[in-house]
C-alpha cells in the first residue's frame, strides 16, 4: 500500500516538474537540471539514511558538501568563537556557587536548612530531607546548589545524632 502511494506521488511530482520544465528557456532549463540532480541525490541520501543503509554521519557530510564552498570563508571566525565559548564557560563557573566552596555547615545552619528544631530525631532529619529534596531536586526544577546544601545538612545532623 505504501509503495503504491509512493509511486503515485512520484508520478504526480514528475508530471508537475515536466510541466514546469516546458515553460523554461535555455539557461532556466540548465539551472533546472542542476537543481533536479541535486534534489534527487539529496533525496537518495535521506532515503538511504532512513532505511539504515547509510550511516547518518556520511549523510550529514554528503548534505554539507554542496555548501562547503560557501562555508569556507566562515572558518576564519573559528578562533573568535572558541574564545567566546571559553569566556562563557568561565563566566558560568564564576556565577554559580559550588557545593564544595560553600563550606561545612554548622549544626545551627543544618537545622535551619532542613527547617527542624534542635530536638529533632534521626527519623525527623531523614523525613525533612526527603520532603525538601522532592521539591528542590535538580530533576524537579530545583538546582544543584540547593540539593547539595540539603545533603550537607542531612549528613551533618546525622553525624551529630549518631
Amino acid at each position: 500500500m505504501i509503495r503504491i502511494v509512493g509511486i503515485v506521488a512520484s508520478l504526480i511530482l514528475l508530471y508537475v516538474l515536466l510541466s514546469y520544465f516546458r515553460q523554461l528557456d535555455g539557461p532556466g532549463r540548465k539551472r533546472f537540471w542542476i537543481w533536479m540532480l541535486f534534489s534527487l541525490f539529496f533525496a537518495l541520501v535521506i532515503y538511504l539514511t532512513i532505511t539504515g543503509r547509510l550511516h547518518f554521519i556520511a549523510a550529514i557530510v554528503t548534505a554539507v558538501l554542496p555548501f562547503a564552498k560557501k562555508l569556507v570563508p566562515l572558518i576564519r571566525y573559528v578562533p573568535v568563537l572558541r574564545r567566546l565559548y571559553k569566556e562563557r564557560q568561565q563566566n558560568k563557573t564564576q556565577d554559580q556557587p559550588s557545593s564544595a566552596g560553600a563550606g561545612a555547615l554548622s549544626l545551627e545552619e543544618a537545622y535551619q536548612v532542613l527547617g527542624l528544631q534542635t530536638d529533632a530525631s534521626k527519623e525527623d532529619v531523614i523525613e525533612a530531607h526527603r520532603k525538601l529534596m522532592q521539591k528542590l531536586h535538580p530533576d524537579r526544577g530545583g538546582n544543584d546548589y540547593l540539593a547539595a546544601r540539603l545533603n550537607q545538612a542531612k549528613d551533618a545532623l546525622l553525624k551529630h545524632l549518631s
